[in-house]
């Protein structure tokens, strides 16, 4: 699909989903032309690293003894 900017920034919600679907959007400038495309979801560094990251110890208590708690002045 071609179109320029205008119609582009008027129409952006049809041209987004056009991408989403897999197509390809290209506007053309006076200085040259644009693709606009959809890209595939980021992951992130907790999904990708989900169930490879292991914690051995448990979590939910305390890691320092009560001793090192105290305030040293």
């Amino acid at each position: 699909m071609t179109t320029n900017v205008r119609t582009f920034l008027r129409e952006f919600t049809r041209f987004k989903a056009t991408a989403r679907r897999g197509g390809t959007v290209r506007i053309r400038d006076g200085a040259g032309e644009f693709f606009f495309t959809a890209v595939g979801s980021r992951k992130t560094l907790l999904g990708s690293a989900k169930g490879k990251i292991v914690f051995p110890h448990d979590l939910t208590k305390p890691t320092l003894s009560a001793e090192a708690w105290k305030a040293s002045l």
